[in-house]
């Protein structure tokens, strides 16, 4: 019998950690099949009172995750739901998920109270391993490390790409730019709202609109793979819009859509609110 489902409230901020976020609760979700609810911020509809929406997700969690990168580990609404987390759990069930090396001037941040862990192969299962702990019915060890090693690959491409984004951006700051940091974060609350709304990353690009009217229309489809296939797929899985039934990793040279993907009802709607111009 399947226990109750576990809810996890993953907080990030800035692109990079919102796509890390993203594609985290896409393996969660795949290992853990429905014994998870992964909660990301921009997941709250443009009607609904963002701030107690929020709040309500923070109370009914029971685990957090917080996706951290060199450029958003002094974020003060990430430092917020941090320290929300960290009053209702301790330290027990909050784990910083570190996407880069943090700068050393890290180590004074109240986010070293929690252990974290690298957002690697080792770092992650490690993340994995915990929630499972957490869960009222645990996984086998062994179960759980076969599922890990099917969907990590999906994760690891996905970090990957992060990683090159960052690769030439200077990981410290001059006092002109800590400047600028500190002004733009004066007011916290009103700069995270504005973020989560403007976020493109939240959207499918105009090439994945045509994957997702594919599995609709046209679900025969064959496609051949491309590494951009494979990135433009996962987005849209992470967006919630499809559901892979294999890693995206390991599709075939050549493939027919629907043998691998299916709409999702989040899809479905999504291309009813928005159909063909």
């Amino acid at each position: 019998m399947a226990g109750k489902t576990t809810r996890i409230f993953t907080s990030w901020s800035g692109p990079r950690s919102q796509k890390a976020a993203l594609g985290l609760k896409s393996l969660l979700e795949d290992i853990f099949e429905e014994g998870v609810l992964v909660f990301v911020s921009d997941h709250i509809s443009p009607g609904e009172l963002w701030l107690q929406r929020l709040g309500k997700e923070l109370e009914q969690s029971e685990f957090g995750i917080l996706c951290l990168t060199q450029d958003n580990y002094e974020a003060p609404w990430l430092l917020f739901e941090a320290g929300a987390l960290g009053k209702k759990f301790g330290t027990s069930r909050v784990v910083p998920y570190l996407i880069d090396d943090l700068p050393p001037n890290s180590e004074k941040s109240p986010l070293q109270q929690f252990q974290n862990v690298r957002a690697d192969q080792q770092g992650t299962f490690r993340l994995v391993e915990t929630i499972n702990e957490k869960r009222e019915n645990p996984k086998p060890s062994d179960r759980l490390e076969r599922s890990f090693k099917r969907w990590w690959p999906d994760l690891e491409e996905r970090l990957a790409g992060l990683r090159d984004a960052n690769r030439d951006q200077p990981a410290t700051r001059s006092d002109r730019e800590l400047l600028e940091l500190i002004s733009k974060h004066v007011d916290a609350l009103w700069q995270a709202q504005r973020d989560s709304q403007s976020s493109s990353d939240l959207f499918p690009s105009s090439n994945e609109l045509v994957h997702l009217r594919n599995l609709r229309d046209q679900p025969a489809t064959v496609y051949e793979r491309t590494r951009t296939l494979q990135k433009e797929l996962r987005h849209l899985r992470d967006l919630g819009l499809i559901k892979n039934r294999k890693p995206i990793a390991d599709l075939p040279g050549s493939f027919r859509l629907d043998g691998f993907f299916d709409i999702t009802e989040k899809g479905s709607k999504y291309l009813q609110d928005f159909p063909d111009s």
